[in-house]
């Protein structure tokens, strides 16, 4: 497993997992367009069958923000979430960030779980933030 900041050529697996894994998936278009910024805070995990999972965010120098992080369905379960997170915030703190936040479906509890064992603390909730379907959201944050 090799984890490292996405290319340009990875925006077309990304936007085929982001098509099977969330209702309000992102065009190829807007993973390549945060790919190739200078803001973008976008990583990849791979294996011998190509992106299995992958990181997108930005960064405003002190702050970081998390927008997507997904896994191939049939690769959960073994830590590639975590590694992702671990990687991608280790890697921007050498950049300037000192804080990150993200936002989470209050109903994802095993993402919340995961930013939780990587010391992300649960500081608001936006109500009936989500649709299709709803559900609110709860920011965290890691500083």
């Amino acid at each position: 497993m090799e984890i490292r900041r996405a290319h340009p050529d990875d925006a077309t697996a990304i936007a085929e997992m982001e098509e099977r894994i969330f209702n309000d998936p992102w065009t190829k278009k807007d993973i390549f367009s945060y790919i190739c910024q200078d803001t973008g805070m976008c990583f990849t995990a791979l294996d011998e069958s190509g992106v299995v999972g992958y990181i997108i965010g930005r960064k405003i120098p002190p702050e970081g923000e998390i927008y997507r992080i997904a896994v191939r369905e049939d690769k959960r379960r073994r830590g590639i979430g975590y590694r992702l997170l671990s990687y991608a915030l280790k890697t921007e703190s050498g950049s300037g960030v000192e804080t990150v936040f993200l936002e989470v479906r209050a109903k994802n509890l095993s993402a919340r779980a995961l930013y939780k064992s990587y010391g992300f603390k649960e500081v608001s909730v936006r109500r009936n933030y989500y649709q299709n379907p709803a559900d609110d959201a709860i920011i965290m944050i890691n500083n």
